[in-house]
C-alpha cells in the first residue's frame, strides 16, 4: 500500500567536550551515524561542534535540517551549565551547534536535551534486541554521576542507582593510565600493559557492600567540576607512595609500571563484577547492557561476560560518547511515538554517511604506483596472495565503521602467523611495539581458535578471550602475552572481507587475519578514499585496495614513518561558551 505519511526524523547529536558525533533516525531506525572526528581529521574532536557530522548525515538521507522533526542532545546542556557555574544562552548554543547547516532552511527543529547517561543507556538497550534488561553506565562523568545502574523495559528506562563523579572509574582509570606515562587517553594502553605484570599492588579502589569505593576520593559534596582535578591529585599522591616505581611513568619506561597497570586492571574488573551482580540482584534481570567509555574495556568486558552472571551481555560497537547522539535519538522518538517496537539488535557498525569513492584528483595520486582492479574472487586471491608473501595492506571498503574498532571497512590487515608482523604493523603506524594486535575469524571457524563459544561482543572486536593453547602457534601475532586476542567475528554477509579471509585461510590453514585500525598514530581512522590514499601514501604500507581498485608499492617505496604524539588536551564541557572554568 503506498502512503504519503511524512516520515519522522530525529537528529541526535553529542556536543562534547570530546567524541563530538551525529545520528540520525528514520521512523525510529538508524539510517546514519557520523563521529565528526573522522571529517576534521583531529582524534577525539575536542570541542568541536558536530555540524560536519549532521550535514553528512542529513546529505546520505537526501534531507535538510527542515525535514529533521526534532534534534536530541546527548546532554542535558542547561543542568551542564548551571553544574559548569556558566549562564545557558540556547540561541547561542544553537548557533554552535548548527551553524551554516540553519541558514538556509526556514525552519528550525525544536531541541530536546537529554540526560548524558539516560542517553548512553538508550543507545546500548536500544540496540541490544532484548525488550528488557539491566543497565550499566560506567565513564568518566555524565551531568553530575559516573556510574548508573538501571532497569529497562517496554515503559522505557528507569535509573535505579547513581554513583557521584567523586566516584568517577573512568577518571580513575585515565589518571592510572597518565601516571604510568600514557597519557590520560591512553587508557587502551594501559589495558594492554596490564597483561605484562602481576596484580600485586595496592590500589586504591575496591568493592563494598551495595557499590564501591575510591579511597580518599574527594567529597561528594565538592563541586563536580573540582571532582575532575581533586581525583587526579590524590591518585598521584597515592600511587607516588603506594606503587612502585613511586614515580610518573615515562613511555621509555613503561614496563616498570607493569605490575600497576595489572593492578588497576585487576581493581576494576573486581568492581565491574560487584556492580554487574547488584544489577541482577536490583532488577532481577538475566540480560545485561553495557555503555559509557569503561564498557570499551575489553579485558573486563570478557571477564565479566565469562563470568556468567547474566545470560547475554550486549555492549553496542560504541559505547563511548559518540554513542550518545543515536541514544539520545531514541529517547527523543520514543517519547512521541509510545508504540514503537523493540528494534532487532544491531547487527553490524557500518552507519557512516556513503562516501563517494570517485575521488579522481585522489587516485591521481596514486599514478606511480602499479594499480588495477579486479572481480572479486580475482581480488581476493590477490589480496590473500599479498598478506602470505608479509605485506601491509590498507583496506576501504562501502560505508565506515561507526566507533573505535575498525570491523573489515577502514582496517589495516596483515598475516597472524608471523609475530614480526606484530612489530611491523605497530612500527609502521607508530605504535608501541608492545601493545597487542587483534585478528579478524571466520565464524565458521571461531570454535577451532578459542577455548569457549565467542559471544555479541565479538562482532565488534569488544572482548577479549582465551585462545587455545592448541591453536596459540597458529596467530602468534595475535596473541597476547597473557593468552588471549580481541577477536572479530566475520560472517559471509560481509562477502568481500570475509573472501580475503578465506582466501588467506584456503592458502596458509589459519581462518584468520590481523585487522587493526586504518590510521596513523594520533589520528582518527580514515573515512574518505582521500584519507586512505593520503595515509597509504605517507606511511609504509604495502599495499591499498579502495573498492575494487589495488595499488602496490614497489619494496624500494618504503617511507619510514614514525610514531605521531598526540597532543594531550584540556576537557572543556561548554565548548560553545565564551567562558571556561
Amino acid at each position: 500500500m503506498v502512503t504519503n505519511e511524512k516520515p519522522h526524523y530525529v537528529l541526535g547529536v553529542n556536543t562534547g567536550p570530546h567524541d563530538a558525533s551525529a545520528a540520525l533516525l528514520r521512523d525510529g531506525e538508524l539510517v546514519a551515524m557520523l563521529e565528526q572526528e573522522r571529517l576534521s581529521r583531529r582524534k577525539h574532536a575536542f570541542s568541536e561542534s558536530p555540524e560536519p557530522a549532521i550535514k553528512a548525515c542529513l546529505a546520505h538521507e537526501g534531507i535538510d535540517l527542515s525535514a529533521v522533526d526534532e534534534i536530541a542532545v546527548g546532554w542535558d546542556v542547561p543542568a551542564l551549565m548551571e553544574i559548569e557555574s556558566n549562564s545557558f544562552d540556547e540561541s547561542e548554543f544553537s548557533r554552535w551547534l548548527l551553524g551554516t547547516s540553519a541558514t538556509s532552511v526556514q525552519r528550525i527543529p525544536p531541541l530536546r536535551y537529554v540526560n548524558h547517561h539516560l542517553a548512553h543507556a538508550a543507545s546500548a538497550f536500544y540496540t541490544s534486541g532484548k525488550s528488557k534488561a539491566a543497565i550499566l553506565v560506567v565513564d568518566g562523568r555524565g551531568e553530575a554521576v559516573a556510574t548508573t545502574l538501571a532497569n529497562g523495559g517496554p515503559s522505557g528506562i528507569e535509573v535505579v542507582k547513581t554513583w557521584g563523579t567523586n566516584l568517577s572509574l573512568g577518571h580513575l582509570y585515565g589518571w592510572a593510565a597518565e601516571w604510568a606515562g600514557l597519557t590520560m587517553w591512553g587508557t587502551g594502553k594501559l589495558m594492554g600493559l596490564a597483561a605484562y605484570g602481576s596484580a600485586c599492588q595496592p590500589v586504591p579502589l575496591g568493592v563494598v557492600p551495595g557499590g564501591y569505593l575510591i579511597t580518599d576520593s574527594p567529597p561528594a559534596d565538592a563541586s563536580v567540576p573540582h571532582h575532575f582535578v581533586q581525583l587526579r591529585s590524590r591518585l598521584r599522591n597515592s600511587f607516588r607512595t603506594k606503587n612502585y616505581p613511586f614515580g610518573p611513568g615515562h613511555p621509555s619506561d613503561v614496563m616498570a609500571h607493569a605490575d600497576f597497570a595489572a593492578s588497576i586492571q585487576g581493581g576494576l574488573e573486581s568492581v565491574l563484577l560487584a556492580l554487574a551482580e547488584l544489577a541482577r540482584r536490583e532488577t532481577g534481570q538475566t540480560n545485561l547492557v553495557l555503555a559509557g567509555g569503561v564498557a570499551l574495556n575489553c579485558s573486563a568486558n570478557g571477564s565479566l561476560i565469562r563470568s556468567h552472571i547474566f545470560d547475554d551481555v550486549w555492549i553496542p560497537p560504541f559505547p563511548h560518547d559518540a554513542g550518545v547522539s543515536l541514544g539520545a535519538a531514541f529517547i527523543a522518538d520514543r517519547a512521541v511515538n509510545h508504540s514503537r517496537t523493540t528494534p532487532p539488535r544491531l547487527r553490524d557498525a557500518f552507519w557512516a554517511p556513503s562516501v563517494d569513492i570517485c575521488d579522481q584528483d585522489a587516485f591521481e595520486l596514486l599514478a606511480e604506483y602499479e594499480t588495477s582492479r579486479y572481480g572479486d574472487t580475482q581480488l581476493h586471491e590477490i589480496v590473500a596472495q599479498h598478506l602470505e608473501e608479509g605485506r601491509l595492506v590498507g583496506w576501504w571498503q562501502g560505508r565506515g565503521e561507526v566507533g573505535q574498532r575498525a570491523l573489515g571497512g577502514r582496517s589495516v590487515l596483515c598475516d597472524p602467523r608471523k609475530r614480526e608482523m606484530l612489530v611491523k604493523t605497530n612500527l609502521v603506524k607508530g605504535r608501541e611495539v608492545w601493545r597487542p594486535l587483534a585478528p579478524a575469524v571466520l565464524a565458521e571457524h571461531t570454535d577451532r581458535i578459542f577455548d569457549d563459544p565467542l559471544t555479541a561482543a565479538s562482532d565488534f572486536m569488544l572482548a577479549a578471550w582465551p585462545v587455545r593453547e592448541s591453536a596459540r602457534t597458529l596467530l602468534p601475532a595475535a596473541v597476547h602475552v597473557d593468552g588471549s586476542a580481541r577477536p572479530q567475528v566475520v560472517r559471509q554477509d560481509q562477502s568481500r572481507y570475509h573472501g580475503v579471509i578465506n582466501a588467506f585461510y584456503e592458502r596458509t590453514g589459519v581462518p584468520a587475519v590481523i585487522n587493526t585500525s586504518f590510521n596513523l598514530a594520533g589520528e582518527p581512522i580514515v573515512l574518505s578514499a582521500r584519507d586512505a590514499i593520503s595515509t597509504f601514501l605517507r606511511s609504509d604500507l604495502d599495499v591499498l585496495v579502495v573498492g575494487d581498485l589495488i595499488a602496490v608499492k614497489p619494496r624500494s617505496k618504503t617511507r619510514g614513518a614514525g610514531a605521531t604524539r598526540q597532543r594531550l588536551e584540556s576537557l572543556k564541557f561548554t565548548p560553545w561558551s565564551g567562558e571556561s572554568r
